[in-house]
């Protein structure tokens, strides 16, 4: 594979009977979340969809474990997905951002606050989490640590994705026995709606390998060589697990059915982007493939366009990807 500086997944997901993403509750009843879209051909629909912060939160529970398996450290607040990440239960790195600190420049030593490059290295040396999901710090002054990950909405297709409402019992011997009916059958069942999608979904997202372990004030390595190679491997394969297993809401009771997988992985080996394109469109996979041309006719070889038709062939690829990766500049 070589040097790999991005890498862009296309593709369709046939999910059936989930409800990973839920707005909320009315009454007795659980509300699915519901999208507005223009479609390729300009008309408007109302679609399932599930967020992109839901997929990020998934991506970010396969990462943490392979992050662990590699030996990469990982801050208190990210050992238990805490949102917040470095910055949480981390008064060390409070300290480190809000009293002065002894720096070595040019041989001399110096006692001052940290500047902003460097709270960012401390944020990608301290915690590897961090360094590829990204996290804000905001003590005394913003400090952003941009995701190196991102993922659009997953949206169902219009006229391919329905949401149905079913009817479900929960028995509850105590507490809402007396209001509904003290000691009778029905008195002791809770009663309430809970929806289930099925469909075909699309799903685009970006993996920057390249900003992995490199600090985006100074644009220099702040982790060794070996362990921004660890931490890209680790990326592309958590993108894996998440294809594989969408780990979002309900699944206890609803986990769903992944019936079908297909799609575009574009990788590019240069600063031109690994080009993405909508599976919203019918005609994704061939613009992903026109457009990785028009990129290689500006810079030869470049881009890379492996299409896949099943979940496995899916998985394959990317697991090629993960073994053979380098890191641009490590």
């Amino acid at each position: 594979m070589g040097t790999v500086f991005s890498v862009g997944i296309s593709a369709r997901l046939v999910l059936d009977m989930h409800s990973l993403n839920n707005e909320g509750t009315e009454g007795n009843q659980q509300l699915t979340r519901m999208v507005h879209i223009i479609d390729h051909a300009g008309q408007r629909a109302v679609v399932n969809a599930i967020s992109g912060d839901m997929f990020k939160h998934i991506f970010v529970e396969h990462l943490v474990p392979l992050l662990e398996e590699a030996g990469e450290p990982l801050s208190p607040g990210a050992k238990i997905l805490d949102a917040d990440r470095i910055n949480a239960l981390n008064p060390a790195f409070v300290d480190f951002c809000e009293k002065e600190q002894s720096f070595t420049v040019n041989g001399r030593t110096e006692k001052r606050m940290a500047m902003e490059s460097e709270i960012l290295d401390k944020m990608l040396q301290d915690c590897s989490l961090t360094d590829i999901a990204g996290a804000l710090v905001t003590r005394r002054r913003a400090v952003g640590r941009k995701s190196t990950v991102e993922f659009g909405w997953v949206v169902g297709l219009p006229d391919r994705t329905v949401t149905e409402q079913y009817f479900h019992v929960k028995y509850a011997p105590e507490g809402r026995a007396a209001a509904t009916g003290a000691d009778t059958v029905a008195g002791r069942q809770a009663i309430f709606h809970r929806p289930a999608s099925s469909g075909i979904y699309a799903l685009v997202c970006n993996l920057d390998v390249c900003r992995i372990g490199a600090n985006d004030v100074t644009r220099k390595a702040a982790v060794p060589a070996a362990s921004r190679k660890a931490r890209a491997v680790a990326a592309v394969w958590a993108l894996a697990a998440t294809l594989l297993k969408p780990a979002g809401a309900q699944r206890n009771t609803q986990n769903p059915h992944i019936v079908a997988c297909e799609g575009a992985v574009a990788v590019s080996s240069s600063s031109l982007p690994a080009p993405v394109f909508s599976p919203l469109s019918d005609r994704y996979a061939d613009e992903v493939g026109r457009a990785a041309e028009i990129l290689n006719a500006m810079r030869p070889g470049s881009v890379e366009v492996r299409q896949f038709r099943t979940l496995s062939e899916g998985m394959e690829i990317l697991a090629n990807i993960a073994e053979s990766l380098e890191v641009p500049g490590a």
